[in-house]
């Protein structure tokens, strides 16, 4: 479960091709808030998308760039899904998506793409 701001930071996160430093995500924050955020603030709650792997953060010299875990909220989903339940939320999704042939059909076209 996520946060407001958790869940503005990833927002900030997912807009930008390379990974930020949290200076980078403060100013995109408060661009959009009328009560800036602290430094600090910002670095928490890095901190804790860390954490719950949402985030992934790297060294780069002596400080640290973060980026998103998965490419959006469904990725992200899905990751928390496998990660709590493992091979039983595979399998039920498998029973699933075989009584909706639709979906069997996206399933079969993305399995020969990748």
């Amino acid at each position: 479960m996520r946060g407001d701001l958790e869940t503005k930071i990833l927002e900030v996160l997912w807009s930008t091709e390379r990974p930020l430093y949290v200076r980078d995500v403060l100013l995109r924050i408060n661009e959009q808030r009328d009560m800036p955020l602290a430094y600090t603030t910002v670095l928490t709650v890095l901190k804790r998308l860390t954490d719950k792997g949402a985030a992934i953060r790297k060294r780069t010299g002596r400080s640290f760039v973060y980026s998103p875990a998965a490419e959006d909220e469904a990725a992200l989903a899905v990751r928390g899904v496998l990660h709590q339940h493992g091979e039983a939320a595979v399998m039920h999704f498998v029973k699933q998506a075989s009584a909706d042939p639709r979906l069997r059909e996206e399933l079969r076209l993305t399995a020969n793409i990748s």
